[in-house]
């Protein structure tokens, strides 16, 4: 493979995203002093200030709205996902009884590159390929990542461990040497590094080719050279032991601050060229799977106030270009503890994408005594846990889980669906619905506006079926409130006059709904209408409809969409 080329063609790309990426967003006003100050201020305050996008992101505490009989709904963008531990991935008993684990809605794998894509071009999917029939067979989906570095599972035929495949680094990819806490030596490809980014770039393009619009997939994880799939640039393993610059060289760092010195004075890495690689590196995503949601790890690149503002600017352009299409996750979580920037970042988002968390087996129960509470004010609607806390039998921790499983991401109860019981032919029907929202999200259904989803309401559905159960009509509106502003423990009520296909005279079962027209899906939503008896519901059931026949002409209101 001419790589040579590849590189000139990549490095016109970086050098044409850094030019887009350099206009401002907008034409922004100027912010008062106080706002500025509140952005940089690291106490907790009421609000804060975006400032390169103008946006006051509004802390929040949570109040559950606490139903009696309330279970859990499972959606595909919420719940719990199972991580697969990485040197376990092929442990397939391992996979089906975590997925069988109540309240868990799938998997989350971190697989290495090397195993995906052994040989240039070779390429070996059966690890994703079996997860994939597992969750298949268990109505699962599955959180998808891949690893250049952080994971370095040792191999007979390898001295030194890594990630990214042997003949990358064959072809002339430049590589930093680290040695982690138990003195193994690792190797991880320079990030930017043009022969690394074009054998990069074809493999994600492969994958996108075989695996877009697959609907097992919950995301895939945007990633061009991060430790463990993520953003961050730095090793989390080292074994933190100061050594001479000289013998680093020689046998690998052992520092967090070694790895970031030698890049910055040794290979002139600079906060610029950190936040343009990304950018790079992120649309290749979109581009490999345009119809399939994204992830990105909101982790700083590196650890200090630099790092936190390239992950500003990073983050910022993600999502403000491509909207709900990526999602954002907080990795790593190693305890209770609340970090301001992450948080912020989060805040920030919220009202875009959806948000999740990634949380490490050194969590206690305490610590998730705290992270139930903590993700419910942030927005979160799903969480990454390991294998220990999802199947753990700790009350403590059984009770955070379903404290969060009743509550994050967006749970709708239906609490009041009337509607006309007999109508004349071409006569609008008459509905009267309220919901409660008792999660933590709002019910966003992403809308395609050229290369942005951008978040837009569900629609209410009705459905008629004939006597032999065929659906004759769909009557699709939405609500005066659109889903994407119910807000947690506000019922919205609304009523509405609905225009009606012409059916013959008869009688119809009716039924109702929450619907996305795009991809013809139903949310699951609890039918709450009897208090002594609430349930888990796709269409939740309305009566019979009487139709006449037609005496004179009728108002008409509302859409419809007919049944062939």
């Amino acid at each position: 493979m001419d790589y040579s080329r590849i590189r000139a063609i990549s490095l016109a790309f970086l050098l044409a995203g850094t030019t887009a990426a350099s206009l401002p967003a907008a034409t922004l006003g100027k912010n008062r002093a106080v706002e500025y100050l509140k952005y940089f201020d690291p106490m907790p305050q009421k609000n804060f200030l975006n400032e390169s996008q103008d946006r006051i992101i509004k802390k929040r505490s949570f109040k559950p709205s606490e139903l009696p009989n309330t279970p859990a709904v499972q959606n595909p963008e919420l719940g719990f996902f199972a991580i697969m531990p990485a040197d376990k991935l092929s442990d397939l008993d391992l996979a089906s009884s975590l997925l069988q684990t109540k309240y868990c809605n799938g998997l989350s794998a971190l697989i290495p590159w090397k195993t995906l894509e052994p040989g240039e071009e070779k390429y070996d999917w059966t690890t994703i390929d079996k997860l994939l029939e597992l969750c298949q067979k268990n109505k699962k989906t599955l959180i998808l990542r891949v690893s250049t570095c952080g994971i370095d599972l040792p191999t007979a035929d390898e001295k030194i461990s890594s990630d990214t495949p042997q003949w990358v680094f064959e072809s002339g990819a430049k590589s930093i040497k680290y040695i982690d806490k138990n003195g193994n030596t690792h190797l991880m490809p320079v990030f930017w590094d043009q022969t690394y980014l074009a054998a990069f770039s074809n493999f994600i393009s492969e994958m996108g080719s075989r695996y877009d619009m697959n609907p097992l997939i919950h995301s895939v994880g945007i990633t061009g050279g991060g430790f463990g799939g993520g953003t961050s640039l730095v090793p989390t393993v080292l074994a933190g032991q100061k050594g001479s610059k000289t013998d680093n060289n020689e046998s690998g760092f052992r520092t967090d601050d070694q790895i970031e010195d030698y890049m910055r004075k040794d290979l002139s890495m600079t906060q610029k060229q950190i936040v343009d690689h990304w950018k790079y590196v992120a649309d290749l995503f979109p581009q490999a799977f345009p119809n399939t949601s994204l992830n990105l790890a909101i982790n700083p690149p590196t650890p200090n106030r630099a790092g936190e503002d390239a992950l500003d600017e990073i983050s910022d352009y993600l999502v403000y270009r491509y909207g709900q299409h990526v999602y954002v996750t907080r990795q790593g979580l190693k305890n209770g503890k609340h970090g301001f920037d992450d948080y912020r970042v989060l805040l920030k988002f919220r009202p875009d994408t959806y948000a999740g968390l990634s949380l490490l087996p050194t969590v206690t129960g305490e610590d998730m005594t705290k992270i139930a509470q903590t993700a419910l004010d942030d927005g979160i609607c799903y969480i990454e846990l390991p294998p220990e806390l999802l199947t753990s039998q700790d009350t403590v921790v059984q009770h955070a889980l379903e404290k969060l499983a009743c509550h994050m991401g967006y749970q709708l109860i239906s609490q009041k669906a009337v509607i006309d019981n007999e109508l004349a032919q071409g006569e609008p029907l008459n509905v009267e619905l309220t919901f409660l929202n008792v999660g933590d999200a709002t019910p966003k259904r992403p809308v395609r506006e050229l290369d942005k989803d951008v978040p837009s309401s569900y629609k209410v559905m009705i459905e008629l079926k004939d006597s032999s159960g065929k659906a004759v009509a769909q009557i699709l509106h939405t609500p005066e409130t659109k889903t994407e502003s119910w807000k947690s423990g506000q019922p919205v009520s609304w009523k509405q006059a609905l225009r009606m296909p012409t059916l013959n005279p008869g009688e119809y079962e009716a039924s109702m709904a929450i619907y996305d027209p795009n991809n013809k899906k139903r949310l699951q939503v609890l039918d709450g209408r009897s208090a002594d008896n609430v349930t888990p519901a796709m269409d939740m059931p309305l009566g019979k409809i009487r139709i006449t026949a037609a005496t004179h002409s009728s108002k008409t209101g509302g859409t419809l969409e007919s049944m062939k």
